[in-house]
């Protein structure tokens, strides 16, 4: 399982972090987790087909998670006409409905690009999210809106994914001996806390509690540029495992 960085930040516009995206490989199949602004650029310039992705794990529908995806919807209508398979917390129906519907200039999207014939949509809160002969993907809801987390689960080797959250029963319940943990840690210290996210305290405390043998953070605000050692120490003080701070374009196999 090879995992690739394409976004770690926010909604904010940084050159050094783009908005949230995650792709995971295995055995030569693509599994997308969230696709905020820039994602479908990256991913080209990676020599990634978007054409053929078949499935993409939506965490939430704030505009940072998922600007990008009706432009890959419409990338699929003029290419491939692939089938889609979108996964995400209840509201993606209508989500999809609003947008290709009622939303200038998408809304001729159902009639004229007909892209409903491809899209393949599923609402999921817990529990199993899709299986394959290779791998399977769980989920969970968490604290942010409504907001759900993944794992990733490939023979002995499991990834969580928290896509955005504050401290969560749910989230260690889900990430129970992960070995590689990538939760989103959006303020460097409880002074600059803003909403329903982790700072590095919270966050060390989550990961030793679910046993994760390795932490990535992720979703970093501006307000982190500069202290991301202090932060790193700040997670150690709570976590046993390793630590890193995730980059734009990192990878890592896991």
């Amino acid at each position: 399982m090879k995992i690739i960085f394409l976004g770690t930040g926010v909604c904010i516009a940084r050159k050094e972090r783009a908005s949230p995206g995650l792709l995971v490989e295995i055995e030569g199949e693509n599994l997308l987790f969230d696709c905020g602004p820039g994602t479908i650029k990256t991913l080209v310039n990676l020599g990634c087909d978007v054409s053929q992705l078949s499935n993409l794990f939506i965490s939430h529908f704030h505009i940072d998670h998922v600007n990008d995806y009706p432009a890959l919807v419409k990338d699929r209508r003029f290419t491939t006409r692939k089938q889609l398979n979108v996964y995400g917390p209840v509201g993606l129906k209508k989500h999809n409905d609003l947008l290709f519907k009622q939303v200038f200039p998408y809304m001729g999207a159902e009639n004229d690009l007909n892209v409903f014939e491809f899209l393949k949509l599923k609402e999921v809160s817990e529990g199993a999210v899709e299986e394959k002969d290779n791998w399977k993907v769980s989920c969970i809801p968490v604290v942010h809106g409504n907001a759900i987390a993944y794992r990733i689960d490939c023979g002995s080797k499991s990834l969580l994914y928290s896509g955005d959250t504050g401290p969560s029963d749910n989230l260690i319940k889900l990430g129970k001996n992960v070995d590689v943990a990538i939760i989103e840690c959006s303020y460097p210290d409880e002074q600059t806390l803003k909403g329903d996210h982790f700072i590095p305290s919270t966050v060390g405390k989550a990961a030793q509690e679910m046993q994760a043998k390795k932490l990535f953070l992720t979703h970093l605000y501006p307000e982190c540029k500069g202290k991301e050692e202090k932060m790193v120490e700040e997670v150690k003080k709570h976590f046993d495992g390793e630590v890193a701070i995730a980059r734009d374009l990192m990878k890592v196999e896991i």
